[in-house]
């Protein structure tokens, strides 16, 4: 759990992607990994809220290898009233 958002369209504010999230970014490159929820959800859609700030982020990914995405069934998010974060499911194809 990185806690950060990848892009800015994993925040709803306007604010630019630090320097630390670009290193982030070049490290996933690097390994060949992709975030597995947008890749199978490319629309905007947030796993956060904060309160505090009245902003909505995607914060919470879960990686994988980018040749491996066909062992993946289904990624989803599931609101989660006891948390300011959601849950992300992710169904794992058996074969």
């Amino acid at each position: 759990d990185f806690n950060t958002p990848f892009t800015s369209m994993d925040r709803s504010s306007k604010l630019k992607i630090n320097e630390e999230t670009m290193a982030l970014n070049d490290t996933q490159e690097l390994m060949n990994l992709t975030d597995i929820f947008r890749k199978f959800h490319p629309k905007t859609e947030y796993t956060f809220f904060s309160s505090a700030h009245g902003t909505f982020y995607s914060i919470d990914h879960i990686l994988a290898h980018k040749t491996i995405l066909n062992k993946f069934k289904k990624i989803e998010v599931i609101p989660c009233i006891f948390s300011d974060h959601n849950i992300i499911r992710l169904k794992v194809n058996n074969k």
